[in-house]
C-alpha cells in the first residue's frame, strides 16, 4: 500500500485548492512532485465566483500572506509556514473567505506534521460556507482520515474515512486502510464487511480485486467466524492469484466437511495433484495407498515416483520405508504394463465399459496416455456401471493431465447432480476454478 502518497496527494490538493493552484496527476491518480504555478489573486477570485456563484472578498495584505505560507508549505519549509500563518492571524477584520483560505492552509500545515486533531479542528472551520467544493472537500476528508490512520489513531481514522466514503469517495487505497483501521483494533467483523463491499465494487467494474485485499479479507473472515465468507475468499485468491499455498488451504476446507464421503477422497488427491498441492510427503504415500486399494498399481508408481522427483520422499527418517514403497509398487506397475495390449483386447470383448475404461486410464499412468485416453471414452460412452460418478471425476483428471482443458470442461458442463456424496459438488466447483485459469 502507496499509504503517504495517499496523504501526499490529499495534502496537495487540499493546499492548492486552497489559492486555485492546479495539481497535475499520473495515470494513477497520484500527485507528481511537479513545480506549482501561483494564481493572480484576480485570476483566483473570477475562478472562486464562478465555481461557488458567490462573491469572495479577498484583500492583497492577506492574499501575499497565504502565498508566502503555502510557497513555504509546498518547500517543505513547515517553519516558515507555521510563521507566515501567525502574520496572517495578526491581521485585523478578516473576512470569512479569508477565514475560509486560512483554515484550508492551517489544515494542510496539520496533515504535513501530523498533527490529524488540528488538521480536523481546521476541516471543519473551512467547512464552514459556499467555498469548498466536493473534490476538495472530499480530498481534506481522506486527508484527515490518512493523518489520523498514519498517528495510528485507528478509531478517529474510521470516522474520517467513513465521512470520505459517505461524500462519494472511490479510492480503493483508502478502504485498504479503513478496512486495516478495523482489522487493528481487532474488529474483524467490520473489516470483513468493508472489504467485502470493496471487492464487490472492484468486480462490479470488471477490475480484479489485488491479491492484498483477498487475503486480508480471508483472514478477517476466518477470524470473525465466518466460515462459509472464508471458503469464498479463498475461492476468490486461487480463481486470481492461483498459487499453491491457495490452493491448499481452499482443498483443504473439503477435507474439513464433517460427512465428506470416503469416496471422494482420492479424487480430492488428484485434484491436489493438478493444482500443485501435493506437498507434503504423506500426501504422496496416502493418495499411492488410495490408488493401489482400488486397483491401480500403475497410479500409485506414478504418485510416488513424482513424491521423489519433489525431493518430498526419500529423505529423512522415512527414506528407506519409501524406497522400499517404491520398488513394490514399480514391480507391481510392471507387471501390470506387460498385460495391458491383452488387457484392451479383452476389454473390448466385453458387455461395458468398465475394463476399457480401467485399462486406458491405466495406459495413461504409464505415459501412453495418446493410446489409453480414447480407450477411457470410449469405455465412458460404453458405459461405467460401478461407480459411475467417480469415474467422471477421473476423466476430469485425465484430461487435465494431458492438457485437454476443452473437453475436461464439456464434461464437466455434464456432470452436474450426478452424485449425492458429500463433496462431489465441491470438487465440481473447484476443477471448474482449475479449469478456467489462464
Amino acid at each position: 500500500m502507496r499509504y503517504n502518497q495517499l496523504i501526499q496527494r490529499a495534502l496537495l490538493v487540499a493546499a492548492c485548492g486552497c489559492v486555485g493552484l492546479p495539481v497535475a496527476t499520473s495515470a494513477q491518480g497520484l500527485a507528481r512532485e511537479s513545480p506549482l504555478q501561483v494564481i493572480q489573486t484576480r485570476e483566483f477570485m473570477r475562478d472562486i465566483e464562478a465555481r461557488s456563484g458567490v462573491a469572495t472578498i479577498l484583500r492583497p495584505s492577506v492574499a501575499a500572506v497565504l502565498t508566502q505560507a503555502q510557497n513555504q508549505l509546498h518547500g517543505a519549509d513547515l517553519k516558515g509556514a507555521a510563521q507566515s500563518l501567525q502574520d496572517a492571524d495578526l491581521i485585523t477584520e478578516k473576512t470569512p473567505y479569508e477565514l475560509h483560505l486560512i483554515a484550508r492552509i492551517k489544515g494542510a500545515l496539520a496533515a504535513a506534521t501530523t498533527d490529524a486533531d488540528e488538521a480536523a479542528r481546521q476541516f471543519e472551520i473551512a467547512a464552514q460556507g459556499p467555498w469548498l467544493n466536493a473534490v476538495d472537500r472530499s480530498a481534506t476528508l481522506q486527508t484527515v482520515a490518512g493523518v489520523y490512520y498514519q498517528t495510528r489513531n485507528y478509531a478517529r481514522a474510521i470516522v474520517w474515512f467513513d465521512r470520505y466514503f459517505d461524500a462519494g469517495g472511490q479510492d480503493s487505497d483508502s478502504a485498504m486502510l479503513r478496512a486495516q483501521s478495523h482489522y487493528l483494533m481487532a474488529d474483524f467483523g467490520n473489516a470483513a464487511r468493508t472489504l467485502g463491499a470493496e471487492q464487490a465494487r472492484q468486480s462490479a467494474a470488471g477490475q480484479a480485486p489485488s491479491e492484498t485485499l483477498l487475503k486480508l479479507l480471508a483472514d478477517a473472515r476466518l477470524k470473525s467466524g465466518d466460515a462459509a465468507g472464508y471458503t469464498s475468499a479463498l475461492e476468490l485468491l486461487v480463481q486470481h492469484y492461483p498459487r499453491t499455498e491457495y490452493w491448499r488451504a481452499l482443498l483443504g476446507r473439503v477435507w474439513t466437511m464433517p460427512a465428506l464421503s470416503a469416496r471422494l477422497h482420492l479424487d480430492l488427491l488428484r485434484l491436489q495433484q493438478a493444482t500443485g498441492a501435493l506437498t507434503e510427503a504423506s500426501n504422496f504415500t496416502d493418495m499411492a495407498a488410495l490408488a493401489l486399494e482400488v486397483g491401480f498399481p500403475t497410479e500409485a508408481s506414478r504418485i510416488i515416483e513424482q513424491g521423489f522427483a519433489a525431493g518430498v520422499l526419500g529423505q529423512g527418517a522415512a527414506a528407506a520405508q519409501h524406497q522400499q514403497l517404491r520398488d513394490r509398487l514399480k514391480s507391481q506397475s510392471d507387471a501390470d504394463r506387460r498385460t495391458l495390449d491383452a488387457d484392451a483386447v479383452s476389454a473390448r470383448t466385453a458387455p461395458d465399459g468398465q475394463a476399457l475404461f480401467a485399462v486406458g486410464f491405466n495406459m495413461l499412468q504409464v505415459g501412453l496416455g495418446e493410446r489409453g485416453l480414447p480407450l477411457m471414452e470410449q469405455g465412458l460412452a460404453k458405459g461405467v456401471p460401478r461407480n459411475t460418478d467417480l469415474a467422471g471425476l477421473r476423466m476430469l483428471a485425465s484430461y487435465a493431465q494431458m492438457g485437454q482443458r476443452d473437453k475436461a470442461k464439456q464434461l464437466l458442463a455434464s456432470m452436474a447432480g450426478k452424485s449425492q456424496a458429500v463433496g462431489y459438488a465441491q470438487l465440481l466447483r473447484y476443477w471448474a476454478l482449475f479449469l478456467n485459469q489462464a
